[in-house]
């Protein structure tokens, strides 16, 4: 008898602007469980996306102590709080930033270790 098994889709995440700070849901928010802090960037396409870091990293000297940002992980969602970062992001994409929240989808780069947050999509 040859069965044919149903799997369920891949659940999309989902990342949340504000002018204060970057929210993920849970599904985003999961490779960032034991991350000890975090990096945000853009990337070709202006795609904003955050790279998890280990504390040997962080604590190694190799990186700019001002590109390194804490993340908050909660049971239901993960956020990053900074003002001046959400700055940074709304002047380099052009998009205005509020106490509304501008959402856009995400996924998972295990080859690369980061999150794409897709701001054109």
């Amino acid at each position: 008898m040859e069965i044919q098994w149903f799997s369920s889709e891949e659940k999309i995440g989902t990342a949340s602007f504000y002018n204060t700070n970057i929210t993920l849901n849970t599904i985003a928010s999961v490779p960032f469980e034991y991350a000890y802090r975090i990096q945000v960037g853009l990337d070709v396409n202006k795609n904003v996306v955050i790279r998890p870091l280990t504390k040997e990293k962080v604590q190694s000297g190799d990186l700019d102590e001002y590109a390194i940002y804490q993340i908050s992980v909660k049971k239901t969602y993960a956020r990053i709080s900074s003002t001046g970062l959400m700055k940074k992001i709304s002047e380099a994409l052009k998009i205005e930033l509020s106490d509304k929240p501008v959402k856009f989808s995400t996924s998972w780069n295990d080859a690369e270790n980061i999150l794409t947050i897709h701001i054109n999509k």
